[in-house]
């Protein structure tokens, strides 16, 4: 059986990553540690040990690129969310250094 081709529905395209983040949530006293997997400059694939307690927005700081955005939590798997930034990050994801 010929697997199915993958449907894009994003509007904006996303490239591979693989950096440390963290999430900050509830007035910067909860923080969860995470590897952004994929990113654009509307959004980001975050994997992340746990995604039930965490709410539906928040705050993602990104050391590599010296960035804080904010961001809300459109989709999410045991262990994995998408990200949606609320403002578009500064730098393109194709200057992002790959690892």
């Amino acid at each position: 059986m010929t697997p199915k081709p993958k449907i894009e529905r994003r509007k904006v395209p996303r490239r591979n990553a693989a950096m440390e983040t963290v999430l900050v949530h509830e007035n910067g006293v909860a923080r969860e540690a995470g590897v952004i997997r994929d990113i654009s400059v509307a959004g980001a694939k975050l994997a992340i040990a746990a995604t039930g307690t965490l709410p539906d927005s928040a705050y993602i700081l990104i050391p590599e690129q010296h960035q804080i955005e904010q961001c809300r939590i459109v989709w999410r798997s045991e262990h994995e969310v998408g990200l949606a930034f609320a403002a578009e990050p500064q730098q393109d994801p194709k200057d992002i250094p790959q690892k």
